[in-house]
C-alpha cells in the first residue's frame, strides 16, 4: 500500500566534482516532539525499503528541503535504500526507547542514557534533541595518521578542498613516512577538514592537536594563517628528519606508564607519548627499543613498532628543536583567539603563549594527549577528528567513553566521515548549513504522504 503513497519524476543525478556520485547520502528528519518524529521515521523506514535506487538521492534531497528547525531530531547516514531502510527502523527502536525520556520537552535533558547512546556512527544513526548549541572539540591528528596524497572524496566533492590540493604542492621523498613529506601532507588534511566544516556552519569551543596536530590547532585558534601553516609544517618536517640523531625508533606499549617505566628499567629510552589508559609511547636508540619491547613481550604486555623514521618527543631530536627554534626567530604569532588544549602542558594555553617556545620544547618533550582530552572532554558534547585517519578517535573513546567521537577520515574515498559529523552536530542543536552538502544535487522533489509524514501520533493535530 505504502508503494503508492509517493511520487517521484527521477533525472539523472549531476555528478559531484571528479565525475563520481555520493557514495553515501545524509537523511535528516526534525519533529515537535518524540511521537511526531517517531511517525515520520516509522513511514521513512517503509519507504525507503521499496525506493528504487535512483531515487535514494531524491529522498535525501527532498527530507532535507522539508526541515525547519523542529527540535526533535534524527539523521540516518547510509550507502543505499536498503541500508537506510535498516538504519530507519533502529532508529524506530531507540524513540521507543526514549519515550518520555526528556525529548517531549522543549527543555528536555536528552535522550536516556544521554545523548551520546544515541550518536552512533559505526551504525550510521543519530538521534536527538537541538534545544541548544552544542559544544564540539577538535581533534588534530598528527605523525603516522592516514595516507594517500590526492584529497580523497572531500577534495572531488568540494570544491574549496579541491582548490586547496591544487594549491599546496608536497615535497617529494621515497619514504612516504618521512617527516618531511608527511608533517605538511597531514597538516593538508586537517586544512581540507576545517575547510568543510566551516562550510558547513560546524564550530568547536576548544581543540587539541597530537604533536604535528597542535600547529593545526594553533591554526585553528588564529596564531598563524594557512599559509604560516603550511611553511612551518614543511620546516618542522624537514628539520626532524635531516637534524635529529639516526639510529632511532619509537614503540606502542600496551600498558600505563608505571608499567612502563618498569620495562624500560636502565635502557637510554623514554616515554614519548601518554596517548591514554593502556597506550603508551617510548623512544630511543633501536636496539634499545627492541630490548623493551622483548621484555614487554615476557612480561605479556603487548607492544607495536611505530613506523617512523627517528626517537621522536626525546633527547634524540634536541638538534632539531634547536634548528627550529633558529628557524621561528623573528617570526610573531597572533594570540590565541579560542580554547587549545597543549598535548605538550596538558592544559589550557593561555592566549599569550609564547609559542615559539612551546614549539620548540613541544619536538623533544613527551606528548600528553591523554591528560588534555581529560581536561577537554567535561565541557564538550561531541568530539570530531579533523584530519586523515582515526587514530585519535580510537584513543579518544577510550579515555572518554561517553563522548561520541567522530572521524572525518579526510583522507578516505568515502564521504561518510563528514556527513556522519554533519549528522551528529544536527541533532545535537547546531546550526548545521545542510543544503550546502545538497548543491548540485537534483532538483526534482519526493512527494511524501502528508498523513503519515506530518500528522502527530497521539500529540494532536501539526501542520507543517
Amino acid at each position: 500500500m505504502l508503494g503508492d503513497m509517493h511520487e517521484v519524476t527521477v533525472t539523472n543525478s549531476p555528478a559531484e566534482a571528479g565525475g563520481l556520485p555520493p557514495d553515501r547520502e545524509l537523511l535528516l528528519v526534525d519533529g515537535e516532539n518524540t511521537a511526531h518524529l517517531r511517525s515520520r521515521v516509522a513511514y521513512l523506514a517503509e519507504l525507503s525499503g521499496r525506493l528504487a535506487p535512483a531515487e535514494f538521492g531524491v529522498l535525501a534531497a527532498t527530507l532535507q528541503r522539508r526541515l525547519v528547525g523542529r527540535p526533535v531530531r534524527a539523521a540516518v547516514v547510509a550507502a543505499s535504500a536498503e541500508q537506510a531502510c535498516e538504519r530507519f527502523a533502529r532508529l524506530l527502536a531507540l524513540l521507543d526507547g526514549a519515550s518520555g525520556a526528556g525529548l517531549d520537552g522543549a527543555s528536555g535533558a536528552g535522550l536516556d542514557a544521554g545523548a551520546s547512546a544515541a550518536i552512533d556512527a559505526t551504525a550510521g544513526v543519530f538521534l536527538g534533541q537541538g534545544s541548544g548549541t552544542p559544544s564540539i572539540g577538535f581533534l588534530f591528528p598528527g605523525q603516522g595518521s592516514g595516507k594517500g596524497h590526492d584529497g580523497g572524496a572531500l577534495a572531488r566533492r568540494f570544491e574549496t578542498v579541491g582548490e586547496l590540493y591544487r594549491t599546496v604542492t608536497l615535497p617529494t621523498c621515497d619514504d612516504p613516512a618521512a617527516t618531511i613529506v608527511a608533517q605538511p601532507r597531514i597538516t593538508r588534511y586537517s586544512v581540507a577538514g576545517l575547510r568543510v566544516l566551516s562550510l558547513l556552519g560546524i564550530q568547536a569551543v576548544a581543540a587539541v592537536g597530537h604533536s604535528l596536530g597542535e600547529l593545526s590547532a594553533l591554526h585553528w585558534a588564529g596564531a598563524m594563517t594557512e599559509a604560516e601553516l603550511f611553511a612551518l609544517a614543511a620546516e618542522r618536517g624537514r628539520v626532524m628528519m635531516h637534524a635529529s640523531e639516526g639510529g632511532g625508533a619509537m614503540a606502542g606499549i600496551g600498558a600505563d606508564p608505571d608499567v612502563v617505566e618498569t620495562l624500560i628499567g636502565g635502557e637510554p629510552v623514554v616515554i614519548a607519548g601518554y596517548n591514554g589508559p593502556g597506550q603508551t609511547v617510548i623512544a630511543g636508540p633501536a636496539k634499545a627499543i627492541e630490548r623493551v619491547r622483548e621484555a614487554a613481550a615476557a612480561a605479556g604486555v603487548k607492544t607495536a613498532k611505530i613506523p617512523v623514521s627517528h626517537a621522536f618527543h626525546s633527547p634524540a631530536v634536541a638538534p632539531a628543536a634547536a634548528e627550529l627554534d633558529r628557524y621561528l626567530a623573528g617570526r610573531r604569532f597572533r594570540p590565541l583567539a579560542r580554547c587549545v588544549l597543549s598535548t605538550m602542558t596538558g592544559d589550557v594555553l593561555p592566549a599569550d603563549t609564547d609559542l615559539r617556545q612551546l614549539l620548540v620544547r613541544q619536538v623533544r618533550e613527551p606528548v600528553r594527549f591523554s591528560q588534555a582530552v581529560n581536561r577537554m572532554v567535561p565541557g564538550v558534547d561531541l568530539l570530531i577528528e579533523v584530519g586523515p585517519g582515526r587514530v585519535l578517535s580510537g584513543l579518544a573513546a577510550r579515555i572518554a567513553p561517553d563522548t561520541p567521537v567522530i572521524p572525518l577520515s579526510t583522507d578516505s574515498p568515502s564521504l561518510s566521515g563528514v556527513l556522519c559529523a554533519a549528522a551528529a552536530a544536527y541533532v545535537l542543536g547546531m546550526g548545521v548549513r545542510h543544503d550546502r552538502l545538497m548543491a548540485g544535487r537534483p532538483t526534482t522533489t519526493l512527494t511524501l504522504a502528508e498523513e503519515s509524514w506530518s500528522g502527530l501520533v497521539s500529540e494532536g493535530a501539526f501542520d507543517p
